[in-house]
């Protein structure tokens, strides 16, 4: 499996067998799916429609890398409230919480989904040196205005901006931190005022590419995440590759000669994509998340090239 070999390659001191094994109990039945009949079983997860995210976060000089993935569990056939008991099963494997307390996670976001709602809930797990796993429970939430979302949360956002998303990150023994993710239009009042929360390395990198995005584009090719954690509120932004014309092998070099600029070792990069052809399993990076306050900070999301 690619995450075995990911994670051998990386010589990340993780319990690689949880992590294989996990990720193939819950991915076993949708990448089947999805194989078999990829416009039918198509998930909202990736370009291509495949259940099944892996992304690799760099810390800045000296920082080791983690290995996160999505899978979207669902059979996207059947709406959101069709799928709830799947959803709810697997998020207690991944998380280790509590059926009540996830039981009102699920209340508190979706009860109020509109009948017909996408599939869209998404479950991820994070694996970084020193046997750290980390376990991600989003949440849509595209139907809400900000103050009803606000209503749900732990404490309001600070931003106008309707979310499209919530997650939750859970160690293995409670909740973490929450995450909100809201469209951010490029060039537009929301990108000129920033905000104090904003990651400066994001906002070198959007100075940077920001002209590449076409005008038809700006509204829904970047997502703003804002983090609350145990001690601070940051932001940091999420671009998706085809929408910034990052894509083509020339400009996407260019964004990796900024980011290295920053002090990023991308050697990870290489280490991915050149394993991902071994086990024959073309990927493509769909998005990329720049961050840090303290230093810079980059994920880069592989989506599988399928059907």
């Amino acid at each position: 499996m690619l995450l075995d070999r990911v994670l051998e390659a990386l010589a990340l001191a993780v319990d690689r067998e949880r992590a294989v094994t996990e990720l193939a109990g819950w991915l076993a039945e949708p990448w089947t799916r999805h194989l078999a009949d990829p416009s039918g079983h198509c998930s909202s997860l990736t370009e291509s429609g495949a259940p099944f995210e892996l992304s690799v976060k760099l810390a800045g000089t000296g920082g080791r890398p983690s290995v996160r993935y999505v899978v979207d569990v669902a059979d996207p056939r059947s709406d959101l409230r069709a799928n709830a008991d799947t959803y709810r099963r697997t998020a207690e494997q991944a998380t280790g919480q509590p059926a009540d307390v996830l039981g009102r996670l699920f209340r508190i976001h979706l009860a109020d989904a509109p009948p017909g709602t996408l599939a869209n809930v998404m479950i991820g797990v994070g694996w970084a040196d020193g046997d750290r796993r980390r376990s991600t429970l989003y949440l849509p939430a595209g139907w809400l205005t900000p103050a009803e979302l606000d209503d749900r949360l732990p404490e309001p956002t600070g931003l106008a901006e309707p979310a499209q998303v919530v997650g939750y990150d859970f160690s293995d023994r409670a909740l973490d931190c929450w995450k909100t993710y809201h469209w951010y239009p490029v060039g537009g009042p929301v990108d000129r005022g920033a905000g104090e929360h904003l990651s400066p390395y994001a906002m070198e990198v959007r100075d940077r590419f920001a002209g590449r995005v076409a005008p038809q584009a700006r509204e829904r090719t970047t997502f703003r995440q804002r983090r609350f954690g145990p001690a601070r509120v940051d932001d940091k932004l999420f671009l998706f590759t085809r929408g910034w014309d990052l894509i083509e092998p020339t400009a996407f070099r260019a964004l990796l000669g900024c980011l290295g600029g920053m002090g990023l070792d991308l050697a990870p990069l290489r280490t991915v994509a050149a394993l991902s052809r071994e086990v024959g399993l073309p990927l493509h990076v769909g998005l990329v998340a720049v961050g840090g306050v303290d230093g810079p900070s980059a994920t880069f999301y592989f989506w599988p090239r399928t059907g």
